[in-house]
Formats: structure tokens, sequence, C-alpha cells
């Protein structure tokens, strides 16, 4: 039997500059996956596997906000409707120390190759969270 991969969560640090860091997520993700980059902000590591399902689920119903999973789950992490809104309130500012999340290991390793990041620890994904958006079970079921 196959094994559904798992999204992965890490708290990271890298030397190289904002833009390099985010051009590697760029350059690692593709249409099967994707890595994003957060900032190491108070909550954001409980909103991050919800804001991954409701993304996902936008996505099968065809009601995203944006053309890019990855950017859907930016808006759910930071409750905001607007990118331009969401990316000061959660998108990194340097490489001093960043959450890096992924679809799957694959896509964080290669994110994590590519911007020379280290690994300061991994991060548990719950939806056991108040800080998580709600999701509901039977959505949750399908995938």
């Amino acid at each position: 039997m196959h094994k559904k991969a798992k999204p992965v969560a890490y708290l990271c640090s890298s030397s190289l500059s904002k833009e390099q860091i985010l051009e590697c997520i760029k350059r690692s993700s593709d249409s099967q996956g994707f890595a994003q980059v957060f900032k190491n902000k108070k909550g954001i590591s409980d909103r991050l596997l919800a804001a991954y399902l409701n993304a996902k689920i936008r996505k099968e119903e065809g009601t995203m906000r944006s053309n890019s999973l990855a950017i859907e789950m930016l808006l759910f992490v930071s409750g905001q409707m607007n990118i331009s809104k969401a990316i000061p309130d959660c998108g990194i500012s340097s490489g001093d120390e960043f959450i890096l999340f992924a679809s799957n290991e694959e896509y964080a390793k290669k994110a994590i190759e590519c911007s020379k990041s280290n690994v300061i620890k991994e991060l548990k994904l719950s939806l056991f969270n108040r800080e998580a958006p709600r999701i509901a079970v039977s959505e949750l079921l399908e995938f």
C-alpha cells in the first residue's frame, strides 16, 4: 500500500538574504507540491496544518482567492484576504529564523538544500489548538 506524503514544517535559519531564500522556495515548488516560508512569530506554526488543508479544500472546490496553493495557504495563516497585507504579517524579513513549511519531505529537502538552511528543529503540525482556523472533520476525511 502506498503511503500518502504528509506535510512537514521546520524552524530554520539561513545566511542567505530574504530575496535569495524566496527565490529558492520558488524554485523548489512545482505543480505537484510546494514549499513556503513564514515569519517565526507566535501562533503561526499552530495554524499551518489547518491553513494547508483549507487551501487544499479551496483548490478542490475551485474557490481559491489566488492561483497558487502556497499563496492561498499564506492568506489562511495570516487571516488576511489580500496578499499585500498577508506578506508583511507572516512573510519573512530575513534568514535569521523562519518557519519552512512543505507539502511533503521531498519539497522540504529541496528548499532546505537550495536555501542553505540550517534546520533548528522539526515542528509538530496539529489541528488541535486555539489558533487554527476551523475546518470540518468531514472535509478532512477526504484527504
